[in-house]
């Protein structure tokens, strides 16, 4: 399979927006943040929303106007530090569900699906015998059924892999873990797989210092969606600007390749449009990848 996807072409955020307005009738500071929704297809987001919420509930009210906003189906969320606040956030967005692994004491995951477009069939942590690869981070598994268009089944998995010191190692191993589970799994039929996440490491590294040569070597059943960002000459669409890097990943299985030849990805670069993104909500952008299933 070629390693590029054929992908629409990458729109900068924003320039499809749909205005919102206050109350008072004056332009909202979210007046430019798009639809991110497709007409029957599914929208899946990854943001590390850093140690959630750092401003307190004015984070927490940032960050329900974005996701009201950009109006997609599925948010894969990493590092929520607080399930209270995580709770309030919820209670804003009637439109979606909210699941929240308890399965570590900090920097949980959390998911947020659209209650009228999916069905979850189970919730499960993975791999959960590996504390130390996945930095007591399990990854957090939901079989889902999508029911607003083709009905599709498919498996996604949040993860947030290790970062900093050991974290080569160690992300490397939780890497070839997940790489065997999700073999397991096609074997046993699951083919459409989706792994979103923060994973801490860039997969244009060279394979001497690639974190993740297990996925990129095996393109018969793997692909990332977001090879073409992550490998582009320009760090101006980098998940992780201050590095800058590209750090945080969508991976599919071939269930999925057809579909994704004709999707699209997308850094969300929400700082350009939020005032005060980095200090009050986090230091990772979204990134999304949306198809038509």
């Amino acid at each position: 399979m070629k390693r590029t996807l054929l992908f629409s072409s990458i729109i900068i955020l924003l320039s499809c927006a749909r205005p919102i307005e206050q109350e008072d009738g004056t332009d909202s500071p979210y007046a430019n943040l798009p639809d991110l929704n497709w007409e029957k297809g599914i929208e899946i987001v990854t943001w590390n929303i850093e140690v959630f919420p750092k401003s307190g509930q004015i984070t927490t009210d940032k960050v329900a106007m974005i996701i009201k906003t950009l109006n997609a189906d599925i948010f894969c969320l990493q590092e929520m530090s607080s399930e209270s606040a995580f709770n309030r956030l919820a209670e804003q967005l009637e439109d979606y569900t909210a699941v929240y692994s308890t399965a570590t004491r900090y920097s949980n995951l959390a998911i947020l699906y659209k209650k009228d477009s999916f069905s979850v069939n189970k919730q499960s942590n993975v791999l959960s015998n590996h504390t130390y690869e996945f930095a007591s981070r399990p990854p957090l598994r939901l079989d889902m059924t999508f029911t607003d268009g083709q009905e599709t089944d498919f498996t996604l998995i949040n993860v947030h892999l290790k970062c900093c010191g050991s974290g080569f190692s160690r992300r490397k191993a939780s890497a070839e873990l997940l790489h065997q589970y999700l073999t397991e799994l096609k074997e046993d039929g699951t083919s459409n797989q989706i792994v979103a996440g923060d994973w801490n490491d860039d997969i244009s590294d060279s394979p001497s210092v690639n974190s993740f040569n297990m996925f990129i070597e095996d393109t018969n059943n793997f692909n990332f969606v977001t090879w073409d960002l992550a490998n582009a000459a320009s760090n101006i669409n980098d998940s992780y600007p201050s590095y800058p890097s590209f750090i945080d990943h969508i991976l599919i299985s071939n269930g999925f390749f057809d579909e994704a030849n004709l999707g699209e990805v997308q850094t969300l670069r929400l700082g350009d449009y939020i005032t005060q993104y980095d200090a009050t909500i986090s230091d990772h952008r979204p990134v999304l990848f949306r198809f038509i299933p």
